[in-house]
């Protein structure tokens, strides 16, 4: 493929209200994050039951949905619904262990082996992963100081954001059920998002040329990006925090430790004054509108993550923190509590 390096204005998209229109996602994205609460409530066999309910309104269900699903069903001894799941992953290229099938599915010849109804399109990963590779490789040889290679980055940004969006307008947005999954994300976090993430409002080393707001609210409604992704990438590239409000810190010690896991006092209602009250009602009504749960609800899924590696929700758990001053980071503190010390 012949890389181009079109100038495209960058449009600004912060007074745009982004929306979840789809009615069956809509339905499908209540009812999961219905399962979602229900798993870390422990009631598992009802998260079971909404797994299975999503489905059926939704017939390309994201993987991270399918393998929390999947996970469920082992538990709760659904081997049927456990297996038709496994059986959707690996059509979508997830790697299992070796023993995975003979651990979990002691009758193999009882379970129906169904054809994948999916095509991997190998040229499009292929062209995907290659924009990647440029994207990755003076962040990599810069070893964090990027404003050595800032004129390296500024080039190579504007040549893989323009191809990226005149590939998505060609080809349609991707997602694992064309390009399959990327072999080293636990969270299903696709590579060439790391494309679009580096096209934030607010890079100080590599200026935005390309807004992808406009195709990500349409992959949302196409139901090829989950909308915590989207919310994330949205307010990357319009430099917002319209979709997350409440986040969980952890801070880098000299020794090489980390002092994990605060959060904001405002995190309880009563610790809230009316600025902090009206800030939390508008990320609400907006991460709403594209599919997804409270922030507080966020927060209760994360924090259940930190102890439950089995499943994956959120894409973002924690924000890594490192002071110099130690001091500095009891300043920081002043304003959060231990996320044990909270009733959720």
């Amino acid at each position: 493929m012949k890389y181009e390096t079109t100038n495209i204005l960058s449009i600004f998209f912060k007074a745009q209200n982004f929306e979840l229109k789809d009615n069956n996602l809509i339905k499908y994205y209540k009812i999961i994050n219905q399962a979602e609460k229900n798993i870390i409530n422990n009631n598992l066999d009802s998260a079971n039951q909404k797994y299975k309910q999503a489905f059926v309104i939704f017939r390309e269900p994201h993987a991270n949905d399918l393998s929390n699903s999947m996970k469920v069903a082992l538990k709760v001894n659904d081997l049927e619904t456990a297996y038709t799941n496994y059986q959707a992953l690996k059509c979508l290229g997830k790697i299992f262990d070796s023993d995975f099938v003979t651990n979990n599915f002691k009758n193999i010849e009882k379970h129906k082996i169904a054809t994948c109804k999916n095509t991997i399109d190998l040229q499009y990963k292929k062209t995907l992963d290659s924009l990647f590779t440029i994207d990755q490789y003076y962040r990599k040889l810069s070893n964090g100081n990027y404003q050595a290679y800032k004129k390296e980055l500024t080039k190579g940004d504007s040549i893989t954001s323009t191809n990226l969006l005149k590939l998505i307008q060609e080809k349609g947005f991707p997602n694992e059920y064309n390009i399959g999954l990327e072999m080293n994300s636990t969270a299903y976090f696709h590579d060439f998002y790391f494309i679009i993430w580096h096209q934030l409002a607010s890079n100080l080393y590599s200026p935005q040329r390309v807004n992808f707001s406009n195709e990500l609210i349409k992959a949302l409604n196409a139901g090829k990006i989950r909308p915590d992704i989207a919310g994330k990438l949205l307010d990357l590239n319009n430099n917002t925090r319209d979709y997350s409000y409440f986040r969980i810190y952890q801070f880098g010690n000299g020794d090489g430790t980390m002092d994990c896991c605060y959060i904001s006092k405002n995190l309880m209602p009563e610790n809230r004054d009316d600025k902090v009250k009206h800030n939390v009602e508008n990320v609400n009504e907006k991460r709403k509108k594209i599919g997804l749960s409270t922030t507080e609800e966020e927060v209760r899924k994360s924090i259940f993550l930190l102890n439950n590696k089995d499943y994956t929700f959120s894409e973002n758990v924690l924000d890594g923190w490192i002071f110099k001053d130690p001091k500095d980071v009891e300043k920081f503190k002043i304003d959060m509590i231990k996320v044990n010390d909270t009733s959720y």
